[in-house]
C-alpha cells in the first residue's frame, strides 16, 4: 500500500486538474451574464499547496518529526 501523503498528493492532484477544467469551461461560456458559484481559482490554489506539501511530507523532504 502507497504511504498516506503520496495517496493524499495523488487526490489533491485530480482535484486541481478537475478545478482547472471547470475555470477554463467558465471562462469560456457562451452566456457571460450566466453567473457560477463555484471558486474555482480558490479551489485550485488550495489543491495545488495540499499537493505540494504532500509531495515534500511523502518524499521526505519535510518531517513531523
Amino acid at each position: 500500500m502507497p504511504p498516506l501523503w503520496l495517496v493524499i498528493c495523488g487526490l489533491s492532484g485530480t482535484i486541481a486538474i478537475i478545478s482547472e477544467l471547470g475555470n477554463r469551461r467558465r471562462n469560456n461560456r457562451r452566456d457571460i451574464d450566466d453567473v457560477g458559484i463555484v471558486p474555482w481559482s480558490t479551489i485550485t490554489a488550495l489543491a495545488l499547496l495540499t499537493f505540494g506539501l504532500s509531495f515534500a511530507f511523502g518524499l521526505g523532504f519535510l518531517s513531523t518529526e
